[in-house]
């Protein structure tokens, strides 16, 4: 029992006076005596005990001390709380976001103590309250419905995994509502740790239902601090080595002692460690020079004392591909092509086919190789065969006069990164070719015909135009440098595209070869006690025709594996997946506190939401209701009355 005012117990002091004024009160005893010799002894026995006689059979005294303790406890305003909790159907939402792998004070993860307490409050329900679960991610997902079987609903809760995406918290929300729109009794239950980055759009809804906050941990008080880029380069006048940068950002309130790892591919120990410091809410960057180079790619991991979220400390990134390329240009002479390539930043070895013998050791200086010609007849050499299957290589056809003439100018390109920004509206071509190209899909059509091809063979870009670029007014058109320079871009990123970085669950656009049938996703290092490093996850068909694949779900280094129709190797890149970085940002910054409308009771504006908020599980809209006892207090104070009414009529008055 609790009390409104406790403040009015003083009014209790009245029980004392009351007894003093029955004290003080005069009163007259008719006293027989057989002789008046005794008067003096009767006399003196009163005096003696006078003040405590009056209290002796006094019923009325006692009548009038309780009624007067009673309305002394009825100003106190005594009440005691109890739930007006909904008891039909419940609608549990499960934050499952990165964040609640954040550890608590007793080292175990947010998500382990929510399910915990999800698991204690079910137990608790009425064994014939439904329950539905919701689970928050990318898509909020229906993980149980109606269920009266409380230990499967346990168990549900138990099974699930944090996930690293971006999360969408208002469709959860919206989705738990719906479910009980026609449900006057039902409840959602919220189980959190109250960081939601989309608070602000979820307490735009109107719920028609009431909502309860079931609050995990939140002792990870101690900030966090978080990797927010990682830049890489080839150190400028060195042999082989490559620089770093390093951006860390500290959400804690005071300034912090950190430690910056650099692992490079292969290596079990860090190649470079840095101390650094960062101010209270601040940002610090530190160059690390000096590193190793010839790793495909590096990992920088930051280390502080009493670290809780441990999904941003770890980033990786991807030497850049060197910007100059050198190409084999096979041809009798084309000046456009040739100054095109120059602005593309490639260096071309221009060689006449008759005369150049290709071998091993000059065919390490080339990066890609451009047929402008006859190909076929290189195909006849053996020396020429084996370098055009270890290299790139970019044809361009000289159709003759059994060439195929187009019938219109009629345009059509498809989307690819050497045909981005480009029309070729106006362009005319004479004649073109019409190869069977087993490798590549046709990017440009002219008239209905196949004019640039692009692929990959065995990893290894392939283009193919099919027709002359001296036979055509292209080369005077001012899109012709941006084709060229697109497509030198990706005949050199072929080389070694990796496929950069992702959040995870995210869709990431990927190109995959023509010849490629079936592709999977590899781990390579995964962040630390999530996810196996040996599950490989193959890649739905649909989604390579589709050019978008989904990430994988849990932070780390994966390598897209791509296989042809006979199971060979057909690429090979990497993918760097992290956390949303939102998840992260979420612990140094004042969250918006999650108070959605709800249509049992509107939170009021005046008053500190973080009273709503309270561990107990009370929450917005499902306030504890006090209940008075005022109703009580004036039953027995009426039957006082009738008391006392009785010991008057009785003459007990005394």
């Amino acid at each position: 029992m609790q009390f409104l005012s406790p403040i009015s117990a003083f009014f209790a002091l009245s029980l004392p006076a009351i007894v003093i004024l029955y004290l003080l009160k005069r009163t007259y005893i008719d006293t027989e005596i057989s002789s008046h010799m005794l008067w003096n002894r009767v006399l003196q026995e009163q005096e003696a005990n006078r003040p405590w006689q009056k209290l002796r059979r006094r019923p009325l005294l006692l009548l009038q001390l309780l009624a007067a303790a009673l309305l002394v406890l009825a100003i106190m305003g005594p009440y005691w709380k109890q739930s007006n909790a909904p008891q039909g159907h419940a609608v549990l939402i499960v934050d499952r976001s990165a964040s609640m792998t954040a550890k608590g004070d007793d080292e175990q993860p947010l998500m382990d103590q929510m399910k915990a307490q999800a698991a204690s409050w079910i137990s608790e329900q009425p064994s014939n309250r439904l329950l539905t679960i919701i689970a928050t991610g990318e898509q909020p997902e229906l993980i149980a419905s109606r269920e009266l079987d409380h230990n499967a609903a346990i168990e549900a809760i138990s099974s699930l995994h944090p996930t690293f995406g971006a999360a969408d918290n208002l469709a959860a929300m919206s989705l738990a509502d719906s479910l009980l729109t026609q449900e006057s009794d039902g409840e959602i239950v919220l189980f959190t740790d109250g960081r939601w980055k989309d608070a602000a759009e979820v307490n735009e809804l109107q719920l028609h239902s009431s909502l309860r906050l079931m609050l995990a941990s939140d002792s990870v008080d101690g900030g966090n601090a978080a990797i927010v880029h990682f830049g890489l380069k080839d150190q400028p006048n060195s042999d082989n080595t490559r620089e770093a940068v390093l951006t860390v950002r500290n959400d804690s309130n005071a300034a912090r002692q950190m430690t910056i790892k650099v692992y490079a591919e292969g290596s079990k120990s860090a190649i470079a460690t840095e101390k650094m410091k960062a101010e209270a809410n601040g940002w610090a960057s530190v160059k690390i020079s000096k590193l190793p180079g010839g790793a495909a790619f590096y990992k920088a991991v930051l280390e502080y004392e009493g670290d809780r979220y441990e999904a941003d400390n770890m980033m990786y990134q991807f030497p850049a591909a060197a910007g100059d390329k050198t190409a084999l240009l096979v041809s009798d002479g084309n000046l456009f092509l040739e100054k095109a390539l120059l602005l593309a930043g490639v260096s071309t070895l221009k060689v006449n086919a008759e005369q150049y013998v290709p071998s091993a050791e000059n065919g390490k200086e080339l990066d890609w190789i451009i047929i402008d010609g006859d190909a076929e007849r290189l195909l006849k050499d053996k020396n020429w065969t084996k370098l055009l299957r270890e290299k790139p290589v970019w044809y361009i056809d000289h159709p003759d006069e059994t060439g195929a003439v187009p019938a219109n100018s009629r345009i059509e390109i498809a989307a690819h990164p050497i045909t981005s920004y480009l029309s070729l509206a106006d362009t005319h071509i004479g004649r073109l070719d019409e190869p069977a190209v087993a490798w590549g899909e046709p990017i440009v059509k002219y008239g209905g015909i196949p004019a640039i091809f692009a692929g990959t063979v065995e990893g290894k870009p392939q283009l193919r135009f099919t027709f002359d670029l001296q036979d055509t007014d292209l080369p005077l058109r001012p899109e012709f440098p941006v084709l060229i320079v697109q497509a030198a871009d990706w005949m050199s990123g072929g080389i070694r595209s990796e496929l950069g970085s992702s959040i995870a669950d995210a869709n990431v656009e990927v190109s995959v070869g023509s010849d490629t049938a079936k592709a999977e996703w590899m781990p390579v290092e995964l962040l630390k006690g999530y996810g196996q490093s040996n599950a490989n996850s193959p890649i739905v068909a649909a989604d390579l025709t589709s050019g978008v694949i989904n990430a994988p779900a849990i932070p780390g280094l994966y390598r897209l594996k791509e296989y042809d129709g006979s199971g060979r190797a057909a690429g090979d890149r990497m993918l760097a997946v992290m956390a949303d970085p939102g998840e992260n940002e979420a612990f140094g910054q004042a969250t918006e506190p999650i108070a959605p409308v709800s249509a049992a009771k509107a939170p009021d504006t005046n008053t500190d939401n973080t009273e709503q908020m309270d561990r107990a599980g009370i929450g917005f809209g499902m306030p504890a209701a006090a209940a008075s006892a005022a109703g009580w207090l004036a039953l027995l104070l009426f039957a006082l009355l009738i008391g006392e009414w009785e010991v008057y009529r009785r003459g007990n008055a005394g």
